[in-house]
């Protein structure tokens, strides 16, 4: 992979969520988002891997004003694919639905007409079920609830973390403790919905080994910058300042800063904010929530997560950083390598920072 198709790529992953954020901030004012749809802005989006369902099946919402949440429903290998923009409002902390745009078109299958019918009674179920979690833990706050819901055989757990939008859910789990619902994706769309409404599951060609061999007999080349030290050695060139390639490209690492004062999203749950941001998918990178973990401390962690490039239909392992080291900012480590790499010299580049 070329320099500049990394640094695209990385780019992407790590600042599309700013600007979408600084277009659409004035777009809900935060007392209205507090009110009905706390942590959510419009353009957010989530998408779950519904195994209540005997075919393979995924479903979506995706958020555009208070009043309006856009949805789908992909199952069958797309033979029933629904999309529906419903207009509701809340009412006694519920979402009554109103009305219904079907821009899938018309349809009068069963298969097809069930879905619809199976959307339209999810909806306001997840918008009950929302729980904004409060409860502390080591990097996120957290909490889980139960439910009674047949659709997924009676009893259930539902699971929320505080950086997921809409509902804060990310999994619902039920009394045989097999997981009915679970999050995959999640993201800001910009200027169109397309990127939502054209959802296919990802198909992920089999990893190729690589023929990548480290060298462990390099000399060792100890960087700091800015406080931060990496552990590099002499296949690692420097780009820039806080840049650095490893031989061939075959890895990309660059140290960033934040700072989040002045953020009304940021300056209530900083760590919820920065999990959002740099997990959230784009339209050339995909970050697989299923395969994401996120450790440390509240001042300092981890996020380990698989990401899908789609320009080149492979996965990336991308490792990054979060540390706080002054009010409000923080240094972001960003370590982007082919999965296949990775998982071959992991202690290498687990040592790197």
């Amino acid at each position: 992979m070329k320099k500049k198709a990394v640094i695209i790529f990385l780019f992407g992953l790590f600042c599309c969520s700013n600007f979408v954020f600084a277009e659409q901030q004035d777009s809900n004012t935060q007392e209205e988002l507090a009110k009905n749809w706390s942590g959510t802005k419009s353009g957010d989006y989530v998408i779950y891997r519904d195994y209540s369902w005997k075919k393979e099946t995924w479903i979506g919402f995706l958020y555009y004003d208070k009043n309006t949440v856009g949805s789908f429903l992909y199952t069958d290998k797309g033979k029933t694919f629904v999309k529906i923009l419903f207009s509701g409002e809340e009412l006694d902390g519920e979402f009554i639905i109103i009305g219904q745009n079907n821009i899938s078109g018309k349809n009068n299958s069963s298969d097809y007409i069930y879905a619809v019918n199976y959307l339209m009674q999810l909806l306001p179920k997840l918008y009950k079920w929302r729980e904004e979690p409060k409860k502390e833990s080591l990097v996120l706050k957290t909490c889980l609830k139960h439910i009674f819901e047949e659709q997924y055989g009676g009893e259930c757990v539902v699971n929320y973390s505080s950086y997921l939008p809409l509902f804060y859910i990310d999994s619902i789990v039920d009394k045989k403790e097999k997981i009915v619902l679970k999050i995959e994706e999640m993201g800001l769309v910009k200027n169109s919905d397309e990127t939502f409404f054209n959802f296919s599951p990802i198909k992920i060609s089999k990893e190729k080994k690589s023929s990548f061999a480290l060298n462990t007999k390099v000399k060792k080349t100890i960087k700091k910058i800015d406080g931060i030290t990496l552990n590099l050695d002499e296949q690692w060139k420097q780009h820039t300042q806080n840049t650095f390639f490893l031989k061939d490209d075959l890895a990309f690492l660059v140290i960033n800063a934040i700072d989040l004062k002045g953020i009304p999203d940021a300056e209530k749950d900083q760590n919820a904010f920065l999990i959002k941001l740099l997990c959230s998918s784009g339209k050339d990178a995909k970050v697989l929530l299923n395969k994401t973990d996120v450790l440390g401390s509240k001042d300092k962690f981890k996020i380990i997560s698989s990401v899908y490039d789609v320009t080149t239909n492979s996965v990336k392992a991308s490792i990054k950083l979060i540390k706080k080291y002054e009010g409000l900012k923080y240094q972001i480590i960003i370590l982007n390598v082919d999965n296949s790499i990775y998982s071959h010299n992991k202690e290498y580049f687990d040592n790197l920072f």
